[in-house]
């Protein structure tokens, strides 16, 4: 607590809140998206097809996101440090004992369930706490703390690439457990659950707190609280002012079965599924086209070093020019680069079509707390961001397992990434709707 007080009096704390929600984002998808690389190992082990493999990433999906609706209101509760430190215990025993795994169906309940159980719980923390520090500069925290995914896809999935070729595929996985172990430790060491604690000063986000500051994407009163960031007072009123004033008085059921809300969910659903499907198979798609795996592998790594750069400076670029119109736009981006992986040719066109989507996946990576808290408030912030990533277990339970199928049935993956990569494009277009009929709602209020 000394150090976090420290802290506190020569920082706004909320920025040392999104680094430690940098290193649970970190902990959560540089584990997950290393699956890439074990893939050929644990085909080689267990002696499964494809199609089942990628069915246990897409079971880990399904539960991180069905499991964040339980952490959601754990928080609430009792609190993002404890669940912290739960959640990671959760994903380190996981993943041990997948590296002692003797059989797939041991493999599913370590690496599908356990470990996904745990990521669960780091995984709200690491994307609904910003928002509850932020509001005038909450596109730029959330994308700071979102850019741990970028982090992590750059450090883990080359690392344990690089020990599965010295120790062992076990002995790569028994490293990634450790290192989950060290970034948990970190964060817990980091957070604070109420701002009193160490005496953060949240006015100059909020504005006079005392006297019910807006809290829905930093426009008016927040103008006068920092003037070193004025330019973020400023942004578009139809994308990032449209929610708040909305879901204010509304319970969290009504706002989960309202239109709006539906339609997002619809729209992530869309958006998130070529994702899934390029991370799960772009180092078997690159081994199987003649271009190899190991550009695979580097494609992995371009994507989180792009993506990396796309969260950190995207969010304030969309403070100014509106965050839900920007996260439409990258998720077309995003949608359209999936295309582009079924035809590159060569290393350097996948490379080259890496460093786009990683573009469009950090900007909608980096701007997704943010546009949920924009277009649906944060009373109850938690619970709605928890509901709102169920989305993202259904497109990632059915998205890697439908194209192992369609390379199974077609013998490659061109199919599976030009319809999934349109199927993205839509889902953008199902957000930006989504955001029109909250903007309409409060015109008529």
């Amino acid at each position: 607590m000394r150090v976090r007080r420290w802290l506190a009096g020569r920082v706004y704390y909320g920025w040392v809140i999104a680094i430690a929600c940098l290193l649970a984002v970190m902990a959560v998808f540089g584990t997950t998206y290393a699956f890439g690389v074990f893939y050929d190992a644990f085909v080689d082990e267990f002696a499964v097809s494809r199609t089942a493999l990628a069915a246990t990433f897409g079971l880990q999906t399904a539960l991180i996101y069905v499991g964040a609706v339980a952490a959601g209101r754990a928080v609430d509760r009792i609190g993002g440090r404890r669940v912290t430190a739960a959640s990671g215990a959760l994903l380190v025993a996981g993943l041990t004992w997948t590296a002692f795994a003797r059989s797939f169906p041991e493999l599913v309940v370590a690496f599908g369930v356990v470990a996904a159980f745990g990521m669960a719980g780091l995984y709200v923390v690491g994307y609904a706490t910003v928002p509850v520090w932020f509001e005038r500069r909450r596109g730029a925290a959330a994308g700071l703390a979102a850019a741990g995914l970028g982090v992590g896809l750059v450090v883990v999935p080359p690392g344990a690439d690089h020990l599965i070729g010295v120790v062992g595929w076990r002995g790569a996985m028994l490293a990634v457990a450790g290192g989950a172990a060290v970034l948990t430790v970190l964060t817990v060491a980091l957070l604070v659950d109420d701002p009193a604690a160490v005496g953060a000063d949240r006015s100059v986000e909020f504005g006079d707190v005392d006297r019910g500051a807006r809290r829905d994407g930093g426009n008016a009163d927040a103008a006068d609280a920092d003037p070193v960031d004025d330019d973020a007072a400023n942004a578009d009123p139809v994308d990032d002012d449209s929610g708040t004033e909305a879901a204010n008085g509304r319970s969290a059921r009504a706002i989960a079965l309202s239109a709006p809300f539906l339609l997002a969910f619809c729209g992530w659903v869309f958006l998130f599924a070529p994702m899934y499907a390029v991370m799960t198979h772009v180092v078997v798609h690159a081994g199987e086209s003649g271009i190899g795996r190991s550009a695979g592998v580097l494609a992995i790594t371009v994507i989180g070093a792009t993506t990396t750069g796309a969260r950190l400076g995207i969010g304030p670029i969309a403070d100014r020019i509106g965050r839900t119109r920007t996260f439409a736009a990258c998720g077309a981006v995003m949608g359209v680069s999936v295309v582009a992986f079924a035809g590159a040719p060569t290393a350097a066109t996948l490379l080259a079509v890496a460093v786009v989507f990683g573009v469009g996946y950090g900007g909608c990576g980096g701007l997704f707390g943010a546009v949920v808290a924009d277009l649906f408030g944060d009373t109850h912030l938690n619970t709605l961001f928890g509901l709102m990533s169920l989305s993202f277990a259904v497109s990632g339970l059915l998205a890697p397992p439908l194209a192992g199928y369609l390379f199974e049935v077609t013998g490659d993956y061109a199919v599976a990434f030009v319809g999934l990569g349109l199927l993205g494009v839509v889902g953008s277009g199902c957000i930006a709707v989504s955001a029109r009929l909250v903007s309409g709602s409060n015109a008529g209020e």
